[in-house]
Parts: C-alpha cells; structure tokens; sequence
C-alpha cells in the first residue's frame, strides 16, 4: 500500500527507487512511496523489442550536436507543443512520422535534423 513520506524532512529530493522502496511525487507534490514488485513474468519477446526501439531513439537523441537538440527545442517551442524536443524526436523516431514533423517545419520555419526510424 502506498504511503506519504515526509522525506522533504530529510532535506533530500528523492524520485525511484532506494533499496526496496519505490518513490515518486505525486500531483499534489506529495511524495509517494511503496514497496517495490518485482514482475511475475519475464518481459515477453514484444516488451523487449520496444525497450530496445526506445533505447536506440534515447542513443540517437544523445548523440546530437548541442545545436540540433537546441533546434528541435526551438521547434517543439514555436509550435507550442506541451512536450520537449527530446520527446518530439523520439516520438518520430519511434512511429515514423516524417509528414507530422515535416508540417510542424513548415508551420515553424525551423528544420531540424531527422531522427533514424526505428520501427
């Protein structure tokens, strides 16, 4: 069962995991903490290949220059778009669509560099 923890007391800005103890902030900014469980099952062969597509896209993400993550920002900014410009990227890179970011290039002005696709 879930429980609030006054870890603020501690001094400490804690999120995850710490020993067997999960710990997140919730909408309130009330910090959340349970016990940790374990899966029941090994992740299936689906689970496995999307971990992989999504750690390929982060890979992808951080292997851009300063000025190509600072132009997808720009982008994600001018558009007004409630997600950051690493979430765009790897958004694209995961579904593929180029028509999407080639209309928020457009609609911006802003041209970014593609992302490999990993679909």
């Amino acid at each position: 069962m879930a429980e609030t923890v006054p870890w603020s007391v501690l001094g400490l800005a804690v999120a995850g995991d710490i020993a067997d103890t999960t710990i997140y902030t919730d909408r309130y900014g009330k910090k959340i903490a349970f016990q940790k469980s374990p899966p029941k099952e090994p992740p299936s062969p689906a689970q496995i290949n999307q971990r992989n597509r999504f750690r390929l896209a982060q890979r992808a993400w951080m292997e851009l220059s300063d000025e190509s993550a600072s132009d997808w920002e720009r982008l994600v900014q001018a558009a007004s778009l409630v997600m950051t410009g690493q979430n765009l990227y790897i958004s694209v890179a995961l579904r593929g669509n180029l028509t999407t970011l080639a209309t928020l290039e457009r609609q911006t002005g802003i041209t970014v560099v593609k992302p490999p696709i990993f679909v």
